[in-house]
């Protein structure tokens, strides 16, 4: 026969209070206050690095597809507007100038958000054209300005011989800056 000691501790069954659970609460908010913003501007730097590489790879593609053919291929606006000719989409085409219906070899969506994709110094061009051997039609070089509200914009430059590469803001050639997203804006930008 078991006798139980009536004089024993009763174990005590504790749980959390009031207090600690809001102490919890206010921490974990602090902490999704700083992490929230931090988020958002990491998903905006990575949609301005995912539309540049979606532009370099149509350049690289018409250059290629250029050279490998040898004849002539354009990276065409499919709306072109003078403020953001390739913000609603392009296509890469075989072939000169013109629109996004035959000869396509690859059509690409319009951006994302708030972003802008625009020729420098275009002269009312709504495309860019290779010659039959990867380089630029005319000889000269090219640049466009990707800009993206509230995230520094970048400008991909392409040399007269087709080849491309993006360029920050902070780039030591002012040239090679983007105009449309700096203020105040480099040299050579309105």
């Amino acid at each position: 026969m078991i006798v139980r000691d009536s004089q024993a501790p009763a174990r005590k069954i504790r749980g959390v209070t009031l207090v600690e659970v809001l102490v919890g609460l206010i921490i974990i908010s602090i902490g999704m206050t700083i992490a929230i913003p931090s988020f958002n501007g990491m998903v905006a730097r990575n949609r301005v690095a995912t539309q540049v590489n979606e532009m370099l790879l149509s350049i690289n593609l018409a250059r290629s597809e250029a050279g490998r053919n040898g004849s002539r291929v354009t990276i065409q606006a499919q709306a072109a507007d003078t403020a953001d000719e390739f913000g609603a989409g392009w296509c890469v085409v075989a072939g000169n100038p013109g629109d996004c219906e035959s000869n396509v070899i690859r059509v690409f969506p319009a951006l994302i958000g708030e972003a802008t994709l625009n020729l420098v110094d275009d002269g009312g061009d709504d495309f860019i054209e290779f010659s039959s051997t990867g380089g630029m039609k005319d000889d000269s070089s090219i640049s466009i300005d990707l800009c993206y509200a509230g995230q520094q914009g970048r400008r991909i430059f392409i040399s007269p011989i087709g080849r491309s590469k993006s360029h920050s803001p902070t780039d030591l050639d002012q040239n090679k800056r983007p105009c449309s997203c700096t203020d105040p804006q480099p040299e050579g930008c309105s």
